[in-house]
């Protein structure tokens, strides 16, 4: 769905969160009841939501380069719903005249009580598993930008991924 919101895109490497030497984390283990879902595969169907989210937490940006006109470049978001957390991509869709960001649910899961780093965590971590095994996604090239997920924690779940 189309939106007037943008996620911030460096326009310089100094602009991006440094990333060549980092500590190596683990990530948080999954809570009980933590089921995510990709939208690639399950649907919410009835329940997608109508519009962009109000209430959201930004996790992290991250961008694929294959050449200088073939990119990706996705912003995570967190968004709590009454009966569901959903993990949303806000993402540019430059193939058209004016470009336009738009927001995807990518994945979901119920609505259980944890901490917004450990949803996060495995919500990106299923999500890039699952669109990895239908050949949409190889590994990112850079990290963008940081939001509730820092960089060591981006890399530790693509070291599980990838």
């Amino acid at each position: 769905m189309e939106t007037k919101h943008t996620s911030f895109i460096p326009m310089s490497p100094e602009a991006r969160p440094q990333q060549r030497l980092n500590e190596v984390v683990e990530f948080p283990p999954r809570p009980k009841g933590l089921d995510v879902s990709v939208e690639y595969i399950d649907s919410l169907g009835k329940e997608y939501p109508k519009g962009c989210p109000r209430k959201h937490t930004f996790v992290c940006s991250v961008e694929w380069a294959w050449s200088p006109a073939h990119n990706r470049i996705d912003n995570y978001y967190l968004n709590p719903k009454p009966k569901h957390w959903l993990l949303w991509n806000n993402w540019l869709d430059d193939r058209g005249i004016p470009w336009r960001w738009n927001w995807d649910v990518v994945a979901f899961a119920p609505r259980i009580h944890a901490d917004e780093v450990t949803l996060a965590t495995h919500m990106l971590m299923e999500t890039w598993r699952v669109l990895t095994a239908y050949g949409a996604i190889d590994h990112y090239h850079w990290i963008n930008n940081t939001g509730c997920l820092d960089v060591e924690q981006v890399q530790a779940i693509a070291r599980e991924v990838w």
